[in-house]
C-alpha cells in the first residue's frame, strides 16, 4: 500500500515541479527518491541503478538524431532560410488568409524536422505581424501554433520528429507506418480544427478591444531584417531530409547528417559564424535529450517497484478492447509526463510486448501511440506551453483554453474516431 501511495506522490512532485518552473533534473531527482524510498530501495539503488538504466535507454539510441536534429534547425534558423520560406508562403496567402499562410508554414517545418522551439523563435515574429493584419486575436496564437504542429508530429506519416520517430526503435517500424490511418487522421483533426478556429474567430471578432486581443509589439517588428536565402533554396534540405529517410530509406542519423552537410554548403555566404551556429546547435540538441532521459528514468524506477506490476496489470486490465487500451494507457502516461515522447517512450518500454500480443501489427500500434501522445501531454505544465505563453506575452487564462481545446480535446477526439473505424472496418 506504501509502494503504491509513493508512486503516486512521485508523481505529483514531479508536476508540482515542474508547475513550479523546477528544473527537470531535480524535479526527476527528488521524484525517484520519493518513489524509492516508499518502496523499500536505498538512495543508492534508486539513483544509481534504476534511474541511471532509464536514461540509458532514451538516450542511447536517441542521443545523435536528436543532437542532429537540433543542429539541423539551428542551420536553417540562423542561415534565415526558415524565414525566407515563412515569408514567402505568408506574402501568397495574402492578409485575408494570413492565419492559413501562418499555419501552413508551421505545418510544412515541423513535418521537416524543425524543432518546435525553433519554430516559434523564427516565426514569432512574422506571427505578430500576420494576426494583426488579419485581424486575428493574438491569444489564440499558441492554440493554432499546436494546431499546425500535431499533424507533422504525430498523425502525418512520414514526419520527422521525435513522436513519430520513438516508436520506431521500441517497434521496429518505419516513419510511415500506417499511412492510411495517419491521413484519415490528420484529415479529421483538421476539419474539426477548421470548424473551431471559424467559430472563434467569429465570436472574437466582436469584441476587438478584449485583452491580449493584439501582441504588444505588433508593430515594430521588421520582416525585412538582414539577408535571407530565397524560398526555394530554403526548400531543398527539408526536402533531402524528407527524401532520404522516407524513400531512400537511410538510417535518421545519416539522413540529418546529410541534411546538415547540404544546410552549409547551400546557404554557407548567408552565416554570420558557421563556428558559432555549429557549437550553439549542438548545444542545444543536449539539453532535450537530457530532459526527456530524466522523465523516462523516474519510469524506470517505477516500473522496478513492486507496486507498479499491481499498476500495471490495472492498466492492462481497463474495461477497454483493444486499441481503445492503446490509447487510454498511452493517455495516462502522457498526463504524468507531460510530454508526448516521454509519454511513447515510456508506454512502449512498458507496455509494447503487451500491445502486440492484442494481435495488432506493428504499424498499427505506432500510428495509434503517436497520435495518442498527442492528447494529454499539453497540460499547463508542459514545457513548450511554458515558453509559447511566456514569449507571446499571453495569460494562462486567456490563451489556455483554446491550447486545451485544440491540442487536448480534438486530438483526443481524432484519434477516438480513428480507432472507432479500425474496429468497425478492420
Amino acid at each position: 500500500m506504501l509502494g503504491t501511495i509513493g508512486i503516486f506522490l512521485g508523481f505529483a512532485v514531479l508536476l508540482v515541479c515542474v508547475w513550479k518552473k523546477y528544473n527537470l533534473i531535480l524535479a526527476a531527482l527528488l521524484a525517484s527518491t520519493v518513489i524509492g524510498l516508499t518502496n523499500g530501495f536505498s538512495l543508492a539503488e534508486t539513483w544509481n541503478t534504476y534511474l541511471v538504466q532509464g536514461i540509458a535507454s532514451f538516450g542511447a539510441p536517441y542521443f545523435w538524431m536528436l543532437v542532429l536534429g537540433a543542429l539541423f534547425a539551428k542551420l536553417m534558423e540562423d542561415s534565415g532560410a526558415t524565414r525566407s520560406l515563412g515569408l514567402w508562403i505568408a506574402d501568397r496567402c495574402g492578409e485575408r488568409y494570413s492565419l492559413l499562410g501562418y499555419m501552413v508554414v508551421t505545418g510544412l517545418l515541423t513535418l521537416g524536422g524543425v524543432n518546435g522551439f525553433v519554430i516559434i523563435f523564427v516565426l514569432l515574429p512574422l506571427a505578430k505581424v500576420l494576426f494583426r493584419k488579419g485581424n486575428v486575436p493574438w491569444y489564440i496564437f499558441p492554440a493554432v501554433t499546436y494546431a499546425a504542429m500535431v499533424p507533422g508530429c504525430a498523425f502525418f506519416p512520414g514526419g520527422i520528429q521525435t513522436n513519430n520517430i520513438a516508436p520506431t526503435n521500441y517497434l521496429g517500424t518505419t516513419l510511415t507506418a500506417a499511412p492510411v490511418i495517419g491521413i484519415i487522421g490528420t484529415v479529421i483533426y483538421l476539419a474539426m480544427i477548421a470548424v473551431y478556429v471559424h467559430f472563434t474567430l467569429k465570436k472574437a471578432r466582436a469584441n476587438p478591444d478584449a485583452p491580449e486581443y493584439y501582441a504588444l509589439d505588433a508593430e515594430s517588428v521588421d520582416l525585412s531584417t538582414g539577408k535571407i536565402p530565397p524560398a526555394w533554396m530554403s526548400l531543398i534540405p527539408l526536402a533531402v531530409a524528407l527524401i532520404c529517410i522516407n524513400l531512400i530509406k537511410l538510417s535518421i542519423v545519416y539522413g540529418l547528417a546529410i541534411a546538415c552537410v547540404v544546410c552549409i554548403v547551400l546557404f554557407w555566404k548567408y552565416y554570420e559564424s558557421v563556428k558559432t551556429t555549429l557549437n550553439n546547435g549542438v548545444a542545444s540538441g543536449v539539453n532535450p535529450v537530457i530532459m526527456v532521459c530524466m522523465v523516462v528514468g523516474v519510469a524506470k524506477v517505477v516500473a522496478a517497484t513492486p507496486a507498479f506490476t499491481s499498476f500495471q496489470q490495472w492498466l492492462l486490465n481497463l474495461p477497454l478492447n483493444g486499441l481503445f487500451k492503446v490509447f487510454a494507457v498511452t493517455n495516462c502516461v502522457a498526463f504524468m509526463t507531460g510530454s508526448g515522447t516521454a509519454a511513447i517512450s515510456t508506454t512502449l518500454e512498458l507496455f509494447g510486448k503487451d500491445f502486440l500480443a492484442m494481435g495488432f501489427s506493428p504499424e498499427v500500434i505506432h500510428r495509434i501511440v503517436a497520435m495518442s501522445s498527442e492528447g494529454f501531454d499539453s497540460m499547463p505544465w508542459n514545457n513548450f506551453i511554458v515558453l509559447v505563453l511566456t514569449m507571446g506575452g499571453l495569460s494562462y487564462s486567456k490563451s489556455y483554453k483554446h491550447v486545451f481545446i485544440c491540442s487536448v480535446v480534438l486530438t483526443m477526439l481524432a484519434t477516438l474516431l480513428v480507432i472507432a473505424g479500425i474496429s468497425i472496418f478492420a
